[in-house]
């Protein structure tokens, strides 16, 4: 498996625009990427302008998947836009899996 963490800081005034986006990413996700393993957003309890978003993929084609399905493609430039200093992801791989190249676009 394998499993991104991404941590973003969200400015005041572009949290309910994110929320909604992330929502209707999560939403769509759920729906239509069956490989995808987990995917949510969540906020933090003790800092409200900082973000995270889990995202567990079957393998690197899943993955790949994902990244090209068009709520992805359309999300990404709306999210860089709403951001505070871009995104610090993490990548964690399990099994037999290996790492894949984290690209934003």
């Amino acid at each position: 498996m394998i499993t991104m963490i991404a941590q973003m800081r969200v400015r005041p005034e572009n949290t309910a625009a994110y929320e909604a986006l992330m929502d209707e990413v999560v939403e769509a996700t759920r729906a239509n990427e069956p490989g995808v393993v987990y995917y949510a957003w969540s906020k933090s309890a003790s800092e409200p302008d900082t973000y995270v978003v889990i995202e567990v993929y079957e393998n690197a084609e899943v993955h790949a998947g994902h990244m090209a399905s068009p709520w992805v493609r359309d999300s990404i430039p709306k999210s860089i836009a709403l951001v505070d200093g871009g995104f610090d992801i993490r990548q964690y791989v399990s099994g037999t899996c290996q790492p894949v190249k984290l690209t934003l676009g």
